[in-house]
């Protein structure tokens, strides 16, 4: 909240400026419409500039108070409450209010106290969050139960259990929960969020993108729709629709940890490590894994691999199932000549069904390093490559359904560099999936490889045909292929939607 408050200054001042002229009673109108449209951080200028006139104003005051929660700000809200005890003007929900305001300053035993008192839905969610806050999940898990029979607005409540069940693993009930919440609330922004971050969890990220855009839209500078937009674009491999929301929110909150991770990824997929490492500096000690292990990276592309070894082993320490942790440290380790270290780091992976073949290849330099490449050779010889394409082709098949395109593209990639281009299925969902994640170019040559593979199979030439009719680089042939698609997969609805659109366009 400090960074937002900083973002802010210059805002407060234009809008000072233009709020000159305007009598209180106008200000607190402008200041009672932004609220009504969740635009939090405008209606807490005004609302401050009719309490500089008149710091007794219990409406605007009131006002602030409400205006402070939505915007996080526990301290400010707790002290305006004070403020309106002291004039002897508490509103009627001053117990609920005060709770979310012990909530957000992570004073559960106080929250815990005024939840307890109030008996309705809210109050057993305040309840039980407090709980979560005090490591008791159990005695949240019953809050969250009892609220649901308890009269009141149950929006919110089914929300946060949502998430709750979906962190204890029991993705269905999360869903049922998040649906009731989202029927109750369509534009409610815990039901929005709850509902985006259970689709995130099941691989349905279009699903996920669409409620974090409807956030977005509803609650404007809701700072986890933007996050989860953000994140979700990065997933699917459109970067180019995420970068200005990036910058956006670079603006908004400078030196947010979260926004610097993300601007950090940017600068990683266009390849400056020196900008990923200059960007993540002001936050290298803080604990997020996602954050050390791409520091990490930076390190080793910068050739500074001694200072990324340490990290790389406390995060495998942590996370020993991450892959790319163990290869980004066997590859640290192999920078460092220090082979026999790197072997035993890179093993597991490469002989397992998940690993790559650029895991394989770090393994055997590694044992040629250490001088046990004969122990290599063999355990490769046992590792089964059916299991190893079976694997990727059914992740690069689960990621198309799912349309993550980012996850389709390294799946088929991998696949494509065990079995070159040998595979016309292979390369033709390699191609749509580039296709669908702007890679436009890659996308029309992987495909124009695809069709001289397989000349006459009907979703390669349709793949190939819609990509030059859709791009504009050669719609006479692009139509042709389809038409021969049509006749040779007459059944097939895709195709026909396809000629028909290229046809009419």
């Amino acid at each position: 909240m400090k960074n937002l408050a900083r973002a802010l200054l210059a805002s407060a001042l234009t809008l000072a400026l233009t709020a000159c002229g305007l009598s209180p009673e106008e200000r607190m109108d402008r200041a009672e419409t932004a609220f009504a449209e969740n635009r939090f951080s405008v209606a807490r200028l005004d609302l401050a500039s009719v309490l500089q006139e008149n710091a007794n104003d219990t409406g605007a005051l009131a006002l602030m108070a409400r205006t402070q929660l939505q915007l996080g700000d526990g301290e400010g809200a707790a002290s305006t409450l004070a403020r309106l005890e002291n004039l002897g003007a508490l509103p009627e929900d001053h117990a609920a209010l005060m709770a979310e305001a012990n909530l957000l300053r992570e004073n559960f035993e106080a929250a815990l106290a005024l939840g307890e008192r109030l008996q309705s839905a809210e109050g057993r969610r305040i309840e039980a969050l407090a709980h979560i806050g005090l490591a008791d999940p159990r005695a949240a898990q019953a809050a969250f139960e009892a609220g649901l029979s308890l009269p009141g607005d149950k929006a919110r409540l089914q929300s946060d259990y949502a998430l709750f069940m979906l962190q204890a693993g029991d993705a269905d009930a999360a869903q049922r929960l998040a649906t009731a919440a989202l029927r109750a609330s369509p534009t409610g922004l815990d039901p929005l969020l709850a509902s985006a971050r259970i689709a995130q969890a099941r691989g349905a990220l279009p699903g996920a993108l669409g409620f974090f855009q409807q956030a977005a839209r509803t609650w404007p500078e809701s700072r986890g729709a933007l996050l989860g937009q953000v994140g979700i674009l990065g997933d699917l491999g459109r970067l180019e629709e995420a970068r200005p929301l990036v910058s956006d929110m670079a603006r908004r909150t400078p030196g947010d940890p979260e926004v610097l991770y993300l601007q950090a990824r940017l600068f990683a997929e266009d390849g400056d490590w020196t900008a990923v490492r200059q960007t993540l500096q002001p936050i290298e000690g803080r604990d997020d894994a996602r954050q050390q292990l791409l520091y990490s990276r930076a390190l080793v592309e910068l050739d500074l691999t001694e200072q990324a070894l340490p990290r790389l082993g406390a995060l495998l320490r942590r996370s020993p199932a991450n892959a790319e942790v163990r290869r980004m440290l066997a590859r640290a380790q192999l920078a460092t000549s220090d082979g026999a270290a790197a072997f035993e780091t890179i093993r597991p992976l490469a002989i397992s069904a998940r690993g790559t073949s650029q895991d394989v290849a770090l393994y055997r330099t590694a044992a040629r390093q250490a001088g046990r490449a004969d122990q290599a050779s063999t355990a490769m010889a046992q590792a089964s490559p059916a299991e190893r394409l079976a694997t990727l082709l059914a992740e690069g098949d689960s990621a198309l359904r799912e349309e993550n395109w980012r996850a389709a593209i390294d799946a088929y990639e991998q696949l494509r560099s065990w079995t070159g281009n040998s595979n016309a299925m292979v390369l033709n969902n390699l191609a749509f999936a580039h296709s669908r994640a702007g890679n436009t170019a890659d996308a029309v040559q992987i495909a124009e490889t695809a069709l001289g593979l397989a000349p006459e199979n009907a979703s390669v030439m349709d793949t190939l045909g819609w990509l030059l009719v859709e791009s504009g680089r050669d719609r006479s042939r692009g139509l042709l292929l389809l038409e021969r698609a049509a006749n040779a997969a007459p059944d097939n609805a895709v195709i026909a939607r396809h000629l028909a659109e290229a046809k009419g366009g």
